[in-house]
């Protein structure tokens, strides 16, 4: 479930949260947030849980992974797949108490959980179908908090999608060299010698899109004042990473995590000095 590594749940989190505070005229209630707070939680650990599942044989031939509870057999597939059943019963009973619109998305949503383990075996960049399945919780929050899928959904869930592949395609140097010989698809592989400008360009287009957000929400000027320390402090994580060491494309990825909460903090004060 890695709940010893909760920086994916963090970057899961960070644009459900902010799409919770758009829906709800940053006013959003304690028990939406907690339902959502829990709900990131519990999902991203079924994704890991079947993920694991499905990977249970390459993971016994990397170094990185090798050492994973399925991959060298502490845990018996029925096993893992009885926790995954067990975590999207707990996910159902918090979908219950929300509306009917909410349950349609989360359906879809966890189409795209149980099946993006698949992609990097057919997808040359798997990142995108990732981008996709981790944005998943932002027209969820819409549809909890205003039972509507307005146009700012959708810009929120493009900019969150330009964020994921430029943090993922950090997080994919990592296993570059095993993806190459397992034969896997990665975003690390496709842009091999582009890496850099690969990561760059993405983040800073989310980044923008994220902002163009204040503009249509008209937000004053301490918005901007946070969003500008967000993206000093991308341009300084990205340029004291070496992308060609994995261990520094990885920090870096794990530094997407100030930059999730220093956006969500940007719309947060947006919202409440609105």
């Amino acid at each position: 479930m890695r709940l010893d590594k909760p920086i994916g749940t963090m970057l899961l989190l960070w644009p459900s949260l902010i799409a919770l505070v758009l829906a709800s005229g940053g006013n959003p209630s304690i028990y939406l947030f907690a339902v959502f707070c829990m709900g990131t939680l519990i999902m991203r650990s079924a994704g890991c849980v079947i993920n694991d599942w499905f990977d249970r044989d390459i993971d016994s031939k990397v170094l990185r992974t090798h050492t994973r509870p399925l991959a060298d057999r502490r845990v018996s597939s029925n096993e893992a797949l009885a926790l995954f059943s067990l975590l999207l019963s707990l996910a159902l009973i918090l979908l219950f108490q929300l509306n009917l619109l909410s349950f349609y998305v989360a359906c879809l949503i966890v189409v795209l959980v149980v099946f993006y383990p698949l992609a990097k075996r057919y997808l040359k960049i798997p990142q995108i179908i990732l981008g996709i399945t981790f944005s998943g919780g932002i027209p969820l929050a819409f549809a909890a908090a205003s039972n509507s899928l307005p146009s700012a959904c959708f810009i929120l869930m493009l900019a969150n999608f330009f964020w994921i592949l430029s943090y993922d395609t950090s997080y994919a140097i990592s296993d570059k060299q095993d993806d190459l010989a397992l034969g896997l698809g990665s975003s690390a592989i496709y842009f091999e010698g582009k890496e850099k400008i690969t990561i760059f360009t993405f983040g800073l287009l989310g980044l923008i899109t994220f902002g163009s957000l204040g503009l249509i929400y008209e937000y004053n000027f301490l918005f901007y004042v946070i969003f500008f320390v967000t993206i000093i402090g991308y341009f300084l994580f990205f340029i004291r990473t070496s992308f060609s060491s994995p261990s520094s494309s990885f920090n870096f990825f794990k530094k997407n995590n100030l930059i999730g909460f220093l956006m969500f903090m940007a719309f947060y004060i947006g919202e409440l000095i609105l």
